[in-house]
Parts: C-alpha cells; structure tokens; sequence
C-alpha cells in the first residue's frame, strides 16, 4: 500500500500496513505506551498489534513517531452482512503534543478511507476507553453514541457492544457493566494521568465517564461505540471523514 500522508506544521500523520512498520517503529510505539501505562508488556502489545490491520503514525520533523493509533476491520469475524466494525486499538501521543489536531484529522481521513471499500453497509466505531481523553472523542465528534450521557438508553448500539465485545474478550466482558476488567494487569495509566481524570470530574462527560467505569485507574476499559454515518458526526470530523470516502482505498481484512 502507498503510504497515505497528511502533513502539518509540525506533524505528519501517516497510514500504514501493519506489515509494513519497521522494527524500530514498533519499538518506539511501544515506548509511547511505556510513556502512558504501567505494567505494558512488550510481548502482549506485538499480539494485539498483530491483530490489526492499519497503523496510523504521527511523525515529528525528525521523523520521530510521537503517536500511533490502530485499525482492525471486523477483528475476529465480528460485524455482519448489514454492518462493520472499525476497531480502534491502542491510540498514544507523546505528551509533548497533547492538545494536536493531527491525529483526530488523520483517523478520521483513515476511517473514511475504510468506510469508502463499501458504501452499502452501516459502519461502526468500536473503541476501548481506560481514560476520560479517549472517551471525550465521543461527546465531540458524534451525535449519538453509547454509553451516552445524555442517551442513556440505545438498545441497537448495546446490542452490537454486547456481541463484538463478547467475540473480542470473552468472559473478561461484563455486559452489565459495558466493561472490560482483565484478570491480569494489562495496562494502567501512570497515577498522574488517571489523578488528573479525578481532577476534571467537575466536567459532566468525564463524571459520567468514572460513574460507568470507575474502575479506570486499575486498567478496565470502557467498551464504547458510534456509528459513523457522516450525518452522525460532527464538525471537522465529519469533513475528514467525507474527504477520505472520496479517495481510493483497499482494505484487506486478512491481516
């Protein structure tokens, strides 16, 4: 695949294969999740990064990775005739650029990209959140979304959690909860992080986001979904997204 680039003034993001990263790309993203989360392991991150299909990089003027995110495409036969997943895996950025907007522009680009290969179905976003900065992409970007906390009730979009979940993770889902909790330690956040989580709950969406997973801190994820119809979206998001259907794109789901 060409490397599909989006270029700004101080970022690069750039869509990959996950087979075409290069040793030195892995390591350094997993440095990033190393700059992030405790208790990460270099083994258990090539697995799941092994289980994707697309990489998003974001490149400095050095040409040093300062962000990654993930693609899988209906991961582990999950999705349906009428519809199909996008799973969003890990999703990192360097603290020296909290606060971008390259990397919301790129996935959403990526997404259309994806989103374009077939028209005739309904796509959906799933995503995992272990920290309100990822949940917040919902509120911002998307009309309608589950868990939502001015929706709190959406039975076609818990249903489609309740059943990609259960395929992805097994009995570590609680559907009760629309929670993931692993036996084992699989990644927290650095205390600082999660304090600063605590710090903000004065605002609605992040006290929702510690009702529904108050377990954050430990490393549960809040198992969330939106789909991705350009009507459902706001703002630019919903620009880049429309610009990436209008490019050419392969998606192969073998990977």
């Amino acid at each position: 695949m060409e490397n599909q680039t989006i270029q700004s003034k101080l970022l690069d993001f750039v869509l990959l294969e996950r087979d075409e990263l290069s040793e030195s790309n892995i390591r350094r993203m997993f440095e990033l999740m190393e700059q992030s989360y405790d208790y990460v392991n270099y083994e258990t991150f090539l697995h799941d990064l092994g289980n994707k299909n697309y990489v998003g990089l974001l490149f400095d003027n050095f040409r040093t990775i300062q962000g990654f995110t993930t693609f899988g495409i209906n991961p582990k036969g999950t999705g349906r005739a009428g519809y199909s997943i996008i799973f969003s895996g890990d999703t990192v950025i360097s603290p020296l650029h909290w606060g971008t907007q390259e990397m919301m522009r790129g996935w959403a680009t990526s997404v259309g990209k994806i989103m374009s290969t077939d028209t005739t179905k309904t796509w959906y976003w799933f995503l995992l959140s272990k920290g309100h900065r990822t949940y917040m992409y919902l509120p911002l970007f998307f009309h309608e979304y589950y868990p939502s906390l001015y929706q709190p009730e959406n039975p076609l979009l818990k249903s489609i959690i309740d059943e990609t979940a259960s395929k992805l993770y097994g009995q570590y889902y609680r559907p009760d909860e629309t929670v993931i909790v692993f036996k084992d330690k699989m990644g927290e956040l650095k205390p600082s992080l999660a304090q600063s989580t605590f710090e903000k709950q004065n605002k609605p969406h992040v006290r929702f986001f510690l009702h529904k997973n108050p377990g954050f801190y430990k490393g549960d994820e809040l198992v969330c979904l939106a789909d991705l119809r350009p009507d459902n979206i706001r703002g630019y998001g919903k620009k880049y997204i429309l610009e990436g259907m209008e490019q050419t794109f392969n998606v192969d789901e073998s990977k």
